[in-house]
């Protein structure tokens, strides 16, 4: 019973990456411990301050500028959500976790210095509690070394009536 509530928490926490709406300005994020590298901007669809609203129901969508620290072959998502306490890895399907099919003016393998925006899409599902959360997004190579990595405060809302 506490893996399938850790389960739905990662869920939500996982989408809590992002939101549905128009891109607008960056959205303020925080850096995450360690020192790994931070993105120069991240966007989330309807939100330009936090916390995010991740609408259940719709997809979630986030785009993060960053400039690579080093040169990668191959570039990975992982997420990391805390809610109600609880703070888990939350493994996404291995298409949206395959970032090198998400950058939008680049492609793998990457260079140093490069400038990339890399795009996380995925569904807010209606079985998602509602929860207040904050969501580590972190882009890592084959070694696990961050190129960018932030941290949002979200929370997962009910969709608004028409």
């Amino acid at each position: 019973m506490a893996i399938m509530k850790l389960s739905s928490v990662f869920g939500v926490l996982v989408l809590v990456v992002t939101t549905t709406s128009v891109m607008g300005a960056g959205v303020a994020t925080r850096a995450c411990s360690g020192g790994r590298p931070t993105p120069t901007e991240v966007r989330v669809e309807g939100c330009t301050v936090p916390p995010c609203d991740l609408v259940r129901g719709s997809d979630a969508i986030m785009d993060m500028d960053f400039t690579a620290p080093f040169a990668a072959d191959n570039l990975r998502t992982e997420v990391v959500a805390t809610a109600l306490g609880v703070t888990a890895p939350f493994e996404l399907p291995a298409d949206r976790a395959a970032a090198c099919n998400w950058l939008l003016n680049a492609q793998c393998p990457v260079s140093v210095n490069e400038d990339i925006t890399y795009r996380l899409s995925m569904p807010v599902l209606l079985i998602y509690p509602r929860v207040s959360l904050i969501v580590e997004i972190n882009l890592v190579d084959d070694a696990g070394q961050s190129l960018a990595c932030f941290l949002l405060d979200a929370r997962v809302v009910s969709g608004r009536a028409a």
